[in-house]
């Protein structure tokens, strides 16, 4: 092709684009689902404005767009997520990681079961290679988290995965005294967790099965109201329902920590009332630091404090500011705000870090009732790894002044401790 018709190419194929967003607009205009003004090229929403022409907008419609608007937002999305910390400021982390080397390390979230979200047996891989080889102990690999987020069938999921932790070397824990040992035998232990509990709402036995099929921490819904309790992303903040209550029950009695992250406030609330165990929510930041649906209110949080359990801040930079930056000053502002709201002793860190990130983009920035971009979904945001948890303890050695056993604590011991009342 010559140089004019490529130029001539580039600006019709611009051109369609446009006219696609615009029509879009028009025939999307309605079908929102969240509060929201109507302006010029798109709308404000509690997140801020929404475009619906701007694909490198900070919030941007997806609805009725075409594959390749699609996959040009997940190309531009994807040149952010690892711009949280350089290879020095990684490198700086050596001495922590020196003085801590005996101690449990643990990744609370990781989405890297083999056939969610693109994620085949090689990513699993360096996902494992990559915890392990910095210090982490044990990693928690999502095996479920909604219907349709699997590539294979949920059961091809656990038997993949299974096969590749046997292959691979790994240890599927079950104790605390397995996790331990396999830090002594300088293997990587691996549990499973599931996101949501949709798979149950028909069948409650399918609680003690997933416990069977090695699945050790659950939560009722993945950021929707479904018909065990209410999604983060719903105003409403509506609670467990009676099927929850019974959900809840059915955790406890088959030994699976209850999970409250991407459920409401209310949801975390009424875990922690009706578990006779301690409860968690894994992947979580505070409201009170940055305001978004993904965090928990002081409530919550105080609420899944006084169970006995522990808050895991996440990775993701979309939930911790604004500007969604994954620095470890600002992992560590989450995490010291909880341990000076609840104690340190219910701090803990879950990356939530996707290694098929741009994969997962092109897949899922449309499921809009999963990912709204009106409650701030799908922008551009950093991600930081297992790796970075030496970096959020050193801030909170040199910043915020914790001690030795606080940094403990807030590596792996705090989940231990529920861990052990769970699963005892």
């Amino acid at each position: 092709m010559k140089t004019g018709e490529k130029s001539t190419f580039k600006k019709t194929t611009m051109t369609t684009l446009a006219i696609t967003a615009l029509c879009s607009a028009t025939a999307m205009a309605h079908d929102i689902g969240h509060e929201h003004e109507h302006v010029e090229d798109g709308w404000n929403s509690d997140a801020g404005f929404v475009s619906d022409v701007d694909i490198e907008a900070k919030l941007w419609n997806p609805r009725g767009k075409s594959e390749e608007e699609i996959g040009i937002r997940a190309e531009y999305l994807a040149k952010f997520f690892d711009l949280g910390r350089t290879a020095e400021e990684r490198a700086a982390d050596a001495d922590i990681k020196s003085r801590y080397a005996d101690a449990i390390v643990i990744n609370s979230l990781m989405p890297s079961g083999i056939g969610i979200q693109g994620v085949g047996p090689e990513k699993f891989e360096e996902a494992a290679d990559h915890n392990h080889d910095n210090g982490i102990s044990l990693m928690s690999v999502t095996v479920y988290a909604f219907v349709g987020v699997h590539d294979v069938s949920f059961q091809d999921t656990l038997d993949r995965t299974d096969a590749a932790i046997e292959e691979l070397g790994l240890v599927k824990a079950q104790t605390v005294d397995d996790i331990r040992q396999t830090k002594a035998d300088g293997k990587l232990a691996v549990i499973y967790n599931a996101q949501g509990g949709d798979f149950t709402i028909e069948d409650m036995s399918k609680v003690q099965w997933a416990k069977d099929s090695g699945i050790e921490v659950m939560n009722f819904t993945y950021n929707n109201d479904n018909a065990l309790a209410g999604g983060g992303q719903n105003t409403e903040n509506n609670g467990a329902t009676e099927l929850g209550i019974e959900f809840i029950k059915r955790m406890n009695d088959a030994n699976i920590i209850v999970d409250c992250s991407h459920s409401s406030d209310q949801a975390c609330i009424d875990a922690a009332k009706y578990s006779t165990k301690p409860v968690i929510a894994s992947h979580s930041g505070t409201k009170a630091v940055y305001d978004h649906g993904r965090n928990l209110s002081d409530e919550a949080a105080t609420a899944i404090a006084d169970s006995g359990g522990v808050i895991c801040a996440a990775g993701v930079g979309l939930f911790l500011n604004a500007e969604g930056e994954a620095t470890m000053e600002a992992l560590a502002k989450h995490v010291n705000y909880v341990g000076e709201l609840v104690g340190r002793e219910h701090t803990c860190y879950g990356s939530d870090y996707s290694y098929m990130y741009k994969a997962f983009l092109n897949s899922f920035i449309d499921v809009v009732d999963k990912y709204p971009p009106e409650k701030g979904f799908a922008a551009p945001t950093q991600n930081s790894g297992g790796r970075d948890i030496w970096g959020i303890a050193r801030v909170l050695e040199d910043q915020y002044g914790w001690s030795e056993d606080d940094i403990r604590g807030f590596l792996g011991e705090n989940l231990m401790r529920v861990y052990e009342a769970n699963w005892n």
